[in-house]
């Protein structure tokens, strides 16, 4: 409370200070906002003792560095698992550069808008509640993916890989734009789509926690409560979204390198068969296009959908049918292993997607060199 009151009263500061990443201030710049009482508590007592004797108090930069790199790994670079130190270099890189998103249409702005407006209140929704858990820790998970992240930053910088893969989209849609890429409009809108499908499942996946937790805590001695149904649909809902993700990353591959009608094709093999006989050698030859082939191959969306279309209900043996909640002790449900399931696959779609944003990085670099060195790339 003292501290509040020295802030506002006697030194007359704002209650957050804000602080840019990087060296350009510019529209869309990440910011990190730290808490002035904060800082002050950390400050050195003869710097106290000073700054109210002179009702003057400027803090100090070495604590607001610090401070406001803990705020942006909070919300959003996370720990070591979610590659955090690796983002934050990248980002601060790129924060660092002058933007030029004139090839942008008013339809870019206005979908690359909603989906920043979608990422803060992703954001404030963990920063009320959230859960480690909900962490999807790609370095952990597919650590070698995230060297890719680094090159990406040219054309389709990632921002965060904690609940989903986000990007700076309006810089990604301006660099599509800028280099005529056949089938641009198809391409953005799809990229669009995806990214809203990942912040649908970071959206779905808080909400299932907090009913998981809901109906641990309040199950008792009931049948059945309303959250453990609710978590049913989340799930369900959650499954179709990963199976929709996977659909929009093959055809986002198959735009990349101008292989149509994708979308018509009536089965996923017949899908991924055109990817294999179509894509240039050179890409077959990528480290990770093995990686990313096995993920989107029938096979994997074969597992979504036993869980989705509940193809094991006949057997009366699924995890998401009423009769394995009934009268069961919250801790007994099958709730938490389907969580763990789910974020097992929304992990891999999500190293899957880094993948396909390489690839069409590289065709983006080759239709436009950056005017950088390689080596000014932060590693």
């Amino acid at each position: 409370m003292l501290s509040n009151f020295l802030i506002k009263h006697i030194f007359r500061q704002e209650p957050e200070i804000g602080i840019f990443l990087g060296t350009v201030k510019q529209k869309g710049s990440t910011i990190a906002y730290v808490n002035s009482a904060n800082i002050w508590r950390k400050e050195t007592l003869n710097t106290k003792i000073k700054s109210i004797f002179t009702f003057n108090w400027i803090p100090s930069e070495d604590l607001i560095q610090t401070a406001s790199k803990e705020t942006l790994n909070q919300a959003i670079y996370g720990y070591e698992t979610d590659y955090n130190e690796g983002l934050f270099k990248i980002n601060s890189w790129h924060n660092s550069q002058h933007w030029n998103l004139e090839d942008l249409t008013e339809f870019d702005k206005k979908k690359s808008e909603s989906l920043d407006a979608l990422t803060i209140l992703i954001r404030t929704s963990h920063r009320r509640l959230t859960s480690n858990s909900l962490h999807i820790s790609i370095a952990k998970r597919a650590e070698f993916i995230c060297v890719l992240l680094h090159p990406m930053v040219v054309k389709i910088p990632v921002t965060s890989v904690i609940h989903y893969v986000d990007i700076h989209s309006a810089f990604a849609f301006n660099e599509i734009r800028k280099a005529n890429f056949p089938n641009a409009d198809d391409l953005i809108s799809y990229i669009y789509e995806l990214q809203f499908i990942q912040q649908k499942i970071a959206l779905s996946l808080h909400e299932l926690v907090y009913l998981i937790d809901y109906a641990e805590k309040n199950k008792s001695n009931s049948l059945l409560i309303k959250a453990e149904l609710s978590s049913i649909s989340e799930v369900e809902t959650i499954f179709a979204y990963l199976k929709a993700s996977i659909e929009k990353t093959i055809v986002i591959i198959g735009l990349t390198f101008g292989i149509k009608n994708l979308e018509t094709k009536k089965t996923h093999k017949s899908k991924i068969d055109a990817l294999i006989k179509d894509i240039p050698q050179r890409v077959k030859e990528l480290f990770y296009y093995e990686f990313v082939f096995n993920f989107i191959s029938s096979e994997s969306l074969d597992s979504l959908n036993n869980h989705r279309t509940g193809i094991l209900h006949k057997k009366g043996i699924s995890d998401l049918q009423p009769h394995s909640y009934l009268g069961k002790k919250s801790e007994e449900n099958p709730l938490k292993k389907m969580f763990s399931v789910i974020m097992q696959q929304h992990a891999i779609n999500s190293a899957v997607l880094i993948g396909t944003y390489a690839m069409l990085t590289d065709e983006l670099v080759r239709l436009v060199p950056p005017d950088i060195s390689p080596f000014d790339i932060p590693y």
